[in-house]
């Protein structure tokens, strides 16, 4: 199809590990296969591969929309219940993980505690995904890249204004964080002071920024960031994540889209 970027899975378990080359190549990769459906070719670069989606409960929401990305993809995939696979909480069995490294390509533990993923990631020898399609996964904040520069013409990440209103201490605000640093786009948040990231934190992002320190800002209110930005996100709406009121009936695409590209980049 395309030349496929290549991401070690475990970089995917936290934005701050992913280079700006890797943001890049992720969100280019989501706009290559989402125009490839638009113009409806059939794009299949998982054929032959298989996931297995580890989750004790029925297939939720973020488990659902893993299972359509890689099924988009041509990959097959099974839901297994780690309790019926010796994969407790306490424990995982070494022996189990090897033995369904080598059944499957790839693994997503969904609702498991990290030091368990962990476990099953050293023993299975292929790709380990931490709930790769949850709903409060880190990466997550890739697809609202992919958004705000759709919302603003394309326009590129280090050129792009962002106002974050909200929790910058969540999740999906400690990855837009790291995502701003490793893109150079600006990010200005707007929270109570004793909400702001700590001052370590800022520290060592600042001194990674591929632009100036400054494009990192904090505020009280919205009021003092400004009305001047291209896009606000206000992460205290339900559903959380709506782009200055512009969500569109294709938002959800942009996830699908993510996790394909996602997907391609970590499994060989």
């Amino acid at each position: 199809m395309y030349p496929r970027p290549s991401i070690h899975h475990r970089n995917l378990w936290s934005v701050g590990t992913l280079s700006r080359s890797d943001v890049l190549d992720v969100l280019e990769t989501a706009r290559r296969l989402k125009q490839a459906r638009l113009s409806g070719q059939a794009v299949a670069p998982l054929r032959g591969c298989n996931l297995a989606l580890l989750n004790d409960s029925p297939p939720a929401e973020g488990t659902g929309s893993l299972r359509h990305a890689a099924l988009g993809l041509g990959a097959q995939v099974s839901h297994l219940r780690p309790s019926d696979a010796r994969i407790a909480p306490d424990t995982a069995d070494e022996a189990t993980a090897r033995m369904l490294g080598r059944l499957y390509d790839a693994i997503d533990c969904e609702s498991m505690a990290p030091e368990l993923v962990a476990r099953v990631a050293r023993s299975a020898g292929v790709p380990v995904f931490n709930g790769l399609g949850s709903h409060g996964h880190p990466t997550r904040v890739l697809a609202e890249l992919l958004n705000m520069q759709d919302q603003c013409g394309g326009k590129p990440l280090d050129s792009l204004s962002v106002c974050f209103v909200g929790d910058p201490r969540t999740p999906c605000g400690d990855a837009l964080l790291h995502a701003a640093a490793a893109t150079g786009m600006e990010l200005r948040i707007a929270a109570p002071r004793h909400r702001w990231p700590p001052p370590e934190l800022l520290e060592r992002l600042r001194a990674r920024a591929v632009a100036r320190g400054e494009r990192l800002k904090l505020y009280e209110s919205t009021a003092q960031a400004g009305t001047d930005t291209d896009i606000v996100v206000d992460a205290q709406a339900d559903p959380p994540w709506p782009m200055g009121g512009q969500v569109g009936a294709d938002r959800g695409d942009y996830r699908q889209f993510t996790l394909q590209a996602l997907l391609v980049s970590t499994i060989s």
